[in-house]
């Protein structure tokens, strides 16, 4: 069977159904409950702080090292 003769001749509608009454709308303020992520424990915050150093570390030293090279294949004139 194929797509074609599945519903030949049918019309094709989709009835919609209004909701009763009004929708339930509301403001979530950023100062809310609602809104707030759970809070952390204070020596998971340092562990992330801690972490988030390393990784600028890292990265600085990385990137001067890269500089550096640059520098060098720059004046050797490749």
């Amino acid at each position: 069977m194929s797509s074609s003769d599945l519903g030949a001749g049918e019309p094709r509608h989709v009835d919609f159904t209004p909701a009763g009454g009004s929708p339930n709308v509301r403001w979530i303020r950023p100062d809310t409950a609602a809104y707030r992520s759970p809070p952390k424990s204070r020596a998971a915050s340092e562990r992330t702080e801690q972490v988030n150093a390393m990784f600028v570390i890292v990265l600085t030293f990385a990137c001067t090292a890269i500089s550096l090279y640059d520098l060098l294949l720059l004046a050797a004139g490749a």
